[in-house]
């Protein structure tokens, strides 16, 4: 059972690829990750600027289905008819609830995150942001 998921793992990769390498994958995203500069010399001295670093990820954004309103979410409260539905090709690195997309250069917060399937290989990852 395990190779048919990892078969379907590359199927996920292949599909969710951007149009440009032949998948159905729409715009930019990206994973982005802070790390705060170093404080300065003095405790009266700014901190160094903060750096950032974006990882780009496969996939396809959309308007969350109406079967998830409501639903809650990991970081609070539920999920709202504008919140947005992304879904990446797994790319090896770890995510949570909290961390920052960019779809298109705009900054969205990831509310709830799911593997698909939940358990065992990862095929695809859905998260939902807002």
């Amino acid at each position: 059972m395990g190779e048919f998921y990892a078969d379907m793992r590359a199927m996920a990769t292949e599909l969710l690829a951007p149009t440009s390498e032949g998948g159905l994958g729409q715009g930019s995203i990206a994973l982005v990750r802070e790390t705060p500069g170093a404080p300065g010399a003095n405790p009266w001295d700014p901190p160094a600027p903060s750096t950032y670093v974006r990882t780009p990820l496969n996939g396809a954004a959309r308007g969350v289905a109406k079967e998830l309103i409501g639903a809650p979410v990991e970081t609070g409260g539920q999920i709202v008819a504008t919140d947005k539905q992304v879904i990446v090709a797994p790319w090896g690195a770890a995510y949570d609830p909290g961390d920052v997309l960019e779809l298109d250069g705009a900054p969205v917060t990831v509310l709830k995150i799911d593997n698909i399937p939940a358990v065992g290989v990862v095929c695809a990852i859905r998260f939902i942001v807002r």
